[in-house]
């Protein structure tokens, strides 16, 4: 059975154990789109809290893990701060832009758009009174108005990149093949390898070393090599940053390894993975950072809720660029403030669908609204495109 990671976790360990209700499991774990997946029910009893919070759910069969949601916090007064929000921003300008043998292939492989598609400024405080309203187990944001989400449209368009493919199936690498990835895959000694990763202290390099890499690769014209590290660089500092701030997981490098399987990535669909996992760790009250492409959920903040945080339209702005470069951060926002704006949202200051002037670019894909689990390695998490409908403009 294919289980979900709830909130980081890839059990319910941290629940409570009382009442026994019933969920509804299924999903695919092989590529997407597929018109094999077997959409099964199993019943499975699972443990939920009958303990009374403040502002906690009436029906506790949904959000089980409230209890540790930082909402519950808030509502008992206790407000855990902002969250430190990772940016990778000025490290992709620290590489600069790919050399003209590899832009070329950056484009080909359809990540061209995160070229130039991350905020140097991030809105600490919009971001995280967004966070806290996030849930796992629905993934998706519970506001006044109702529920709405980040989907796999919504990162064609801000970001640019490709929903239709596959999903990225590797599974986790233990010391040894991590040595032996960056050996294969880069042609760096074994005897470096093994410094790095016991430097870093687990299966990862540091942004800098990668840098390095690729420059030797690049005066030595090894194309191939040069492209494996700057691709790697990028996909690191863009839609798999994590909470080092420094570090890329080698994990992501098996991406590139068979560069003409590269293509048919669906890298929205690696993103918004990636994207569901850090929010669901983040919306528990004892996480202190937020990780993943942030670029990404300030642009869809910017996007959907005009009278929510600061931000100024790029003059310069042409359609052919990912929509998330329509806009500059101009000023962090109060927590407080953003909290007290959501509380008051009405309907009608959403813009629900904001993409219709794009769709010549990134035209409308139908597996958008594909509801199952997604899939980024051994990571699943579950797209619920039926609980937000109006974003595709149905009620």
């Amino acid at each position: 059975m294919v289980r979900t990671r709830c909130g980081g976790s890839s059990n319910l360990d941290h629940v409570r154990p009382t009442t026994l209700v019933r969920r509804r499991r299924g999903g695919p774990s092989t590529s997407v789109p597929n018109e094999h997946f077997e959409d099964y029910i199993e019943q499975e009893e699972v443990e939920v809290d009958d303990k009374d919070y403040q502002g906690e759910p009436l029906d506790k069969s949904l959000l089980i893990n409230y209890e540790h949601h930082v909402a519950r916090q808030l509502w008992d007064g206790l407000d855990c701060g902002e969250l430190k929000v990772v940016s990778h921003g000025r490290k992709i300008n620290k590489l600069g832009a790919p050399h003209e043998r590899i832009q070329a292939v950056v484009e080909l492989f359809g990540l061209g758009g995160l070229l130039h598609a991350s905020y140097e400024n991030l809105d600490r405080g919009l971001l995280c009174a967004f966070v806290e309203r996030w849930h796992a187990e629905t993934n998706n944001f519970h506001l006044p108005i109702g529920e709405m989400t980040i989907t796999l449209d919504y990162v064609s368009n801000l970001l640019h990149l490709l929903i239709v493919d596959h999903f990225y199936t590797q599974e986790t690498l233990n010391a040894d093949s991590v040595k032996d990835l960056l050996v294969k895959s880069l042609c760096v000694d074994r005897g470096v390898a093994s410094e790095e990763t016991r430097h870093c202290r687990r299966a990862h390099v540091r942004l800098s070393w990668l840098r390095d890499v690729y420059e030797d690769a690049c005066s030595r014209r090894q194309w191939t090599l040069a492209t494996r590290a700057y691709l790697l660089h990028l996909v690191g500092c863009t839609i798999f940053a994590d909470k080092s701030a420094t570090l890329v997981s080698v994990f992501y490098l098996g991406f590139f390894v068979d560069l003409r399987l590269t293509r048919e990535c669906s890298w929205a669909t690696t993103a918004l993975t990636h994207m569901y996992e850090q929010l669901g760790d983040c919306s528990y009250a004892s996480t202190k950072q937020l990780a993943g492409c942030a670029t990404l959920l300030q642009g869809r903040i910017y996007e959907h809720f005009s009278s929510i945080g600061m931000r100024r339209m790029q003059a310069l702005y042409s359609e052919d660029q990912p929509q998330c470069r329509m806009y500059d951060a101009r000023k962090v926002t109060s927590n407080f403030l953003v909290r007290l704006q959501l509380d008051t949202l009405i309907t009608t200051s959403i813009r629900f669908c904001s993409y219709n002037e794009h769709r010549e670019e990134r035209p409308f894909e139908w597996i958008s609204l594909f509801s199952s689990y997604l899939r980024l390695g051994n990571w699943t998490q579950l797209n619920m495109s039926e609980r937000v409908l109006r974003q595709y403009g149905y009620t």
